[in-house]
């Protein structure tokens, strides 16, 4: 119940650096698809936006990849509230205007929701990142302050299962008060403040 869209809004910032997307797109286009996985999702706000995020880059280079999100939770209710997508005003603080306007339809009782094509390039699936198989051949993994509430063997069975999950050069965010832990020789670090790895 704490999230909100573009969350630490420097982060997306970092994540969006030419470095870290020209990594990510030049690895889709071979595939024809850019393949995320945002473990943790709660109530969607975090995939949406990495939707709308890898959408305007997406657009900026005039590509035809398909961008495809794995968003996964162990709660089914937020879940549910996830896959409507429709979201109360204050949840879109952080979303500029022109991003707001293209990606959202104002529904004219304080409420918004996201667009079809921006809803349909997430999945939701129940999924527990320390029982459930991890996905695979992935470009992106994010899970942003899921693992402090972690005891230290969970930690580290979560990341490997992240590690397992990335295509070799991807990319692993992670939120600011985290790390990989006793598996960062698997990792070169990206930026060092918002916890972005390769």
């Amino acid at each position: 119940g704490v999230t909100k869209f573009f969350r630490d809004p420097e982060a997306f910032e970092a994540l969006a650096s030419p470095e870290i997307m020209d990594s990510l797109f030049r690895s889709a286009e071979r595939e024809g698809e850019l393949r995320v996985w945002c473990a943790g999702c709660a109530t969607g706000e975090e995939p949406y936006t990495l939707a709308i995020a890898l959408e305007e880059e997406r657009r900026k280079r005039n590509s035809t990849i398909e961008i495809k999100i794995f968003a996964t939770d162990v709660h089914r209710q937020s879940l549910d509230y996830a896959g409507r997508g429709v979201y109360v005003e204050d949840a879109l603080l952080e979303v500029n205007e022109d991003l707001k306007n293209r990606y959202f339809k104002d529904l004219g009782n304080g409420t918004w929701k996201v667009t079809s094509e921006i809803r349909q390039s997430v999945i939701f699936a129940y999924h527990n990142v320390i029982k459930s198989a991890p996905f695979t051949r992935m470009d992106l993994v994010t899970c942003r302050n899921l693992l402090i509430y972690f005891r230290p063997v969970a930690q580290k069975k979560a990341v490997s299962l992240f590690h397992f999950g990335l295509r070799t050069g991807g990319v692993l965010f992670l939120g600011p008060s985290e790390t990989p832990g006793d598996l960062l020789d698997e990792f070169e670090s990206i930026d060092t403040h918002w916890k972005i790895y390769r």
